[in-house]
């Protein structure tokens, strides 16, 4: 994504945001409420659309007017707030809307057949005749993410995914996204665990009042870093000095190489600017 901006009303959602993820990796997006973090994510998911800026996916210039092109384009997202049919099963949840075949019986067995397979190689098991209403939350997490991966994503968000999980749980769902991440899926993680983001992501962005104000490997990053970027002052450089940008600087402070501003082969989606919050 490239100079995205997004405004609502007289509120910049989003100011000139530049983001790239590299392809078969977790990168984590951090920040205060109201940092932008999830508009900017429903701008990439077809929920919203920029007012500014440029967005490719896997290299190639892409229009995303709504969930169904960016479900096309290989992009799914669980949202905080989960998108299920108490009334329907796990099976009817997944096949609803993207039922392979009108007599139901054979889609039935079909859709079946493809989440049995994709429940053995994700480690995302589920019972799939179970109501969704008697589900528990943990369980209906590893619903919404098997339902996008049913719908081919290869990019998957993930909205404050932990947020409503048990530690067991939590525990859980980490290792289905490393797993994920093996077998070259690209994840984007939205939240304000920091703990996690070091646990779980190879790379990671700091958004402030709609802006990015930093971006860096994981490797390079700290708990304490990270909260000094998203709270108070400029944004620490590498070496620890301030970078005494802000939150005016478009791009972000990126200190060293970066993937932001850049178009880079294997790159899964993300480069985008405009107006911000």
């Amino acid at each position: 994504m490239t100079g995205i901006g997004k405004h609502f009303g007289a509120v910049a959602a989003n100011a000139d945001v530049s983001l790239s993820v590299a392809t078969g990796t977790v990168h984590g997006i951090v920040g205060e409420n109201g940092a932008g973090k999830s508009t900017l994510m429903s701008i990439l998911y077809g929920f919203y659309q920029a007012d500014s800026g440029q967005i490719e996916v896997f290299g190639q210039p892409a229009q995303i007017r709504n969930a169904d092109d960016a479900i096309a384009l290989g992009i799914g997202m669980v949202h905080q707030h989960f998108m299920l049919v108490e009334t329907l099963n796990a099976l009817e949840n997944v096949m609803l809307g993207a039922e392979p075949h009108w007599l139901l019986p054979r889609a039935d067995a079909q859709v079946r057949a493809k989440l049995n397979a994709l429940m053995q190689s994700t480690g995302l098991h589920i019972q799939l005749d179970s109501l969704v209403g008697d589900l528990p939350v943990g369980d209906r997490q590893r619903l919404e993410i098997l339902k996008t991966l049913y719908r081919g994503a290869r990019i998957l968000i993930l909205d404050e995914p932990t947020a409503v999980l048990t530690p067991q749980e939590t525990t859980q769902l980490f290792a289905v996204l490393k797993r994920l991440r093996e077998q070259g899926t690209t994840i984007i993680l939205i939240t304000h665990k920091l703990k996690e983001v070091m646990a779980l992501c190879d790379t990671v962005t700091v958004m402030r009042a709609g802006r990015v104000v930093q971006e860096l490997p994981i490797q390079e990053a700290s708990v304490e870093g990270l909260a000094q970027a998203i709270g108070h002052g400029g944004p620490p450089n590498r070496d620890g000095a301030s970078s005494g940008r802000g939150s005016g600087g478009g791009r972000g402070v990126v200190a060293g190489p970066s993937f932001i501003g850049h178009r880079q082969p294997g790159c899964a989606a993300l480069e985008r600017g405009g107006a911000g919050t």
